[in-house]
């Protein structure tokens, strides 16, 4: 888990976590548990099983494994995703991506760059 974006989540935008809880769920208790988390240094050990039910649904989706946006978007014409490299975003750039509100992988970013030198 990437402790760093999830603090950023929690403190700067933790309508991200509101945003993965279905309408019939609880986001109050997700944004308890990314809370619990950060203060506890991501100790998901220290989690009950109606807890880890939240992290796994609704918060780790936000810190681990995350999906590039792609720097054509989404979804490109063809139906292709828009992503350039492998689809992930590394855990090392995921508190970035979150600062810059850009979810884009390294190769992305680095694509997005010459199009914007050009």
């Amino acid at each position: 888990m990437n402790i760093a974006a999830l603090r950023h989540v929690v403190e700067n935008n933790p309508e991200l976590i509101e945003g993965n809880v279905p309408a019939r769920g609880n986001p109050a208790a997700a944004i308890g548990v990314a809370k619990f988390l950060v203060g506890n240094n991501g100790n998901v050990e220290a989690l009950s099983e109606n807890q880890r039910y939240h992290y796994e649904n609704y918060i780790r989706p936000l810190v681990e494994n995350v999906q590039c946006s792609g720097v054509f978007g989404p979804e490109d014409e063809d139906g292709n995703d828009g992503c350039v490299g492998n689809g992930r975003i590394d855990d090392e750039d995921l508190d970035g991506c979150y600062l810059l509100d850009e979810m884009l992988c390294q190769e992305c970013q680095a694509l997005q760059t010459r199009m914007q030198d050009d």
